[in-house]
């Protein structure tokens, strides 16, 4: 709305639509010409919200308001419009200091240009409503802060607190104020130099140190001097985002609680005299906590291992600094916790591997549900394995025995398990016949998986016609010069003789040389003893 298109009509329309405070600073730009605004003021019944809109607004001519201050008809909501107007002169905010209404008397205290010598009545004034509205004042002096200090109000005085340029004599003061909401809010919020912070940091009292956390940029003194407090939940908050030395973490392990020793126990850099204290700390997740700790001297690990604590050596099972030796010694503490824990341990070896699969079934259990790789298993421990319940077990014995014949996989390619049906896919010796049978399989994933492995090997087929298989090889097969196994007669006519024919011969078959013939384990010595005993 441009100068020229605004009336006193409109103008009406827009402040009781908009409201006199919103339609006030919606107005400024371009301004409302001053004859409009003498209209509004010279209406013989001109609405009181026209009257306290001429009285807010910040570019009213002076004669306006003096024209408003001086009539006896004034409402004194126009008149408490007038004391928050910045032309509104200082003769006239000291007649509204002074006016009998409470709520006149606390716009003017709001003024920044209200007169001092007004300053110090209105921190006395009766009514508590005057007194909080003083205490917001950017205008305040010490005098008049000191008047506040002691106001029976707490709400004056939380008023106070919130002043951005409170004196320190006054802060203090605050921050032993009787009421909770007072103290804390000064010490959170009032300015205070660093002597004064240190001051509130050292002291014993729990909601004054939880208030100063709350303060932003504190010192760094200070932030350490609230590490070292004798309240845990100061603790706590204190340590977050700080850059603990050692004297701070030595604190915290010796007089802290045990989740914070545990904490200390987890830090990245433990110095090696605090790893000491704490391996002997009385609560067991301390130690578990520092017992997977990648940082842990190799000599408590020694200790840890031999005190054989289920917890502890749980955690130094999963711990990567761990090394090769202690985790043999884990693994015969033949705990169920331990025995599991390793089984997600990255580098185990790969004989101490197979010697657990063999003879832990919670380590097996655990491995096979990884489908870990890497341990390769004895024919007649595969075998057995093979007979279990559990699909993944099952597809274990597959992966991580080599010596399974092709004869020997067309049986597993009829597992009701896809998983282990995907195992013999894999497996080194898996037969193209049992790739073509699996490249339609049921299971889409198996189906998917069989003609990927097939087309790898053959290259120059197209996936397509992986559905068929030929009797013979294909055109595409012998143009691309790739010589057919004779292995492959061969596994047909395995898979065409009964299975027990097959199983007879195969143990028939078993000689020195066989790779399902028996051979003795290369197993840890120690281990054999303990499992086995």
């Amino acid at each position: 709305m441009s100068a020229d298109e605004i009336t006193a009509e409109t103008l009406l329309e827009r402040i009781r639509a908009d409201g006199v405070r919103r339609a006030c600073a919606a107005l400024r730009k371009p301004p409302v010409p001053s004859r409009i605004l003498q209209e509004l003021v010279s209406a013989p019944d001109a609405p009181a919200e026209a009257l306290e809109f001429v009285a807010a607004y910040p570019l009213s001519p002076s004669h306006l308001l003096e024209s408003l201050a001086e009539s006896a008809s004034t409402a004194s909501s126009v008149l408490a419009h007038l004391a928050t107007n910045p032309r509104t002169p200082p003769h006239l905010l000291t007649r509204f200091a002074a006016h009998e209404d409470p709520i006149v008397r606390a716009q003017a205290a709001t003024h920044p240009q209200l007169p001092g010598r007004e300053l110090l009545a209105l921190a006395n004034d009766p009514a508590p409503e005057v007194r909080r509205a003083l205490a917001a004042s950017p205008v305040l002096r010490l005098p008049h802060q000191a008047a506040l200090v002691t106001d029976t109000d707490p709400a004056v005085r939380l008023r106070l607190a919130a002043h951005p340029a409170l004196p320190e004599a006054v802060a203090l003061v605050l921050a032993a104020d009787p009421c909770a909401v007072v103290r804390l809010h000064s010490v959170a919020t009032a300015t205070a130099d660093d002597e004064l912070l240190e001051l509130w940091a050292t002291g014993d009292e729990e909601d004054i140190q939880l208030a100063l956390l709350r303060r932003k940029n504190l010192p760094v003194e200070t932030a350490h001097a609230l590490v070292r407090s004798i309240h845990p939940s100061v603790r706590r908050l204190a340590r977050e985002g700080l850059d603990l030395d050692d004297v701070d973490l030595f604190f915290l392990a010796s007089r802290g609680e045990p989740d914070e020793r545990a904490w200390v126990a987890a830090q990245p850099v433990v110095p090696r005299p605090l790893q000491s204290l704490l391996a002997r700390d009385a609560d067991v997740t301390v130690r578990a906590a520092l017992a997977a700790n990648p940082a842990l001297d190799a000599s408590i690990a020694r200790f840890f291992t031999s005190l054989a604590e289920e917890p502890v050596c749980e955690a130094l099972a999963a711990n990567p600094a761990v090394p090769d030796d202690l985790v043999e010694e884990l693994a015969a503490t033949r705990s169920p916790a331990v025995l599991a824990a390793l089984a997600y341990r990255d580098g185990i070896a790969a004989d101490l591997a197979a010697f657990l699969i063999e003879h832990s079934p919670d380590f097996r259990r655990h491995w096979a549900m990884q489908g870990r790789e890497g341990a390769e298993l004895d024919p007649q421990v595969a075998r057995r394995l093979f007979a279990d319940r559990l699909p993944s077990l099952r597809a274990l014995a597959v992966s991580s025995c080599p010596a399974w014949r092709r004869a020997d996989l067309y049986d597993v390619g009829r597992d009701p398990a896809p998983i282990v049906r995907m195992a013999a896919l894999r497996h080194s010796n898996a037969p193209e016949g049992l790739l073509h049978d699996l490249s339609a399989d049921a299971d889409a994933d198996v189906a998917a998986l069989a003609k990927r492995l097939l087309q790898k090997r053959r290259p120059a087929v197209h996936v397509a016609d992986l559905d068929a298989r030929p009797e013979e090889p294909s055109l595409a097969v012998r143009s691309a010069g790739i010589v057919v196994d004779a292995a492959v007669a061969d596994d047909q006519a395995d898979r065409d003789e009964p299975a027990d024919v097959r199983d007879s011969q195969s143990d028939d078959a078993v000689d020195d040389e066989s790779p399902f013939a028996p051979r003795a384990p290369e197993l840890l010595n120690k281990l054999k003893r303990i499992f086995w005993q």
